[in-house]
């Protein structure tokens, strides 16, 4: 079995952060820079009080008030030595693309992109998918069994078309389906690998990821240095 990822292995330091008393049209400029940031981590002092979302911000009515005023206080947290896994789907959950990491004291170290987050789970399963290509067993009862065929549309967690389904990958063994290969873009797109755990659900001819189509842009292009 493959070491599972913990939240120090794959989290930055704390990059997009605000304070909770700055005006939320300082917050709507910052989110819509260079950077364009879905949320933010509010904070007091060094400790996450809330996250404001860019759908907190981009009405009329965030010209006026502080980022207090507006972001939501509920959020979760992640700390260091949590795994990767224990997280999956919270961000589509929460609509945020970062989780705030904190200390034993509760004061934020870093956080937990949405994409790092994607990415170092695309790296575990793949040890995985090697781990279990080298003994002979049999696939998890509670594997999630799916019928999936090249051409099918691949969307992300929030409607946006990603791709289309190139080929898909299994286990040697067992059969079992480890990735789907999707084709992104048109003429000149490229070729993503996403595990099987990144499928949120399959409505018809339509797979629905847990994860954004931005998060799928950040994976490599499996034949870029083909």
């Amino acid at each position: 079995m493959a070491e599972q990822v913990l939240v120090r292995d794959a989290m930055a330091p704390p990059a997009e952060v605000i304070q909770a008393g700055q005006t939320l049209v300082a917050a709507r400029q910052r989110m819509q820079g260079d950077t364009q940031v879905k949320s933010l981590i509010v904070v007091e002092g060094v400790q996450p009080v809330g996250m404001l979302r860019y759908g907190d911000v981009s009405g009329a009515e965030a010209r006026q008030g502080t980022v207090a005023d507006a972001m939501v206080t509920d959020i979760p947290v992640a700390r260091a030595d949590q795994t990767l896994e224990e997280l999956s789907g919270l961000m589509t959950q929460y609509d945020i693309d970062r989780l705030p990491v904190v200390d034993d004291t509760g004061a934020l170290i870093g956080e937990l992109p949405r994409a790092a987050l994607t990415q170092a789970q695309t790296t575990s399963a793949e040890a995985t998918g090697w781990a279990e290509a080298s003994t002979v067993g049999h696939p998890r009862e509670e594997e999630a069994v799916y019928d999936l065929h090249k051409d099918m549309a691949v969307l992300g967690a929030q409607g946006s078309k990603v791709g289309k389904v190139k080929e898909v990958t299994s286990d040697a063994l067992t059969g079992s389906l480890t990735h789907v290969v999707v084709h992104t873009g048109l003429l000149f797109g490229k070729d993503k690998s996403i595990p099987v755990d990144l499928i949120d659900h399959i409505a018809g001819d339509e797979i629905y990821l847990k994860v954004d189509k931005s998060d799928v842009d950040m994976l490599p292009d499996i034949h870029a240095n083909a």
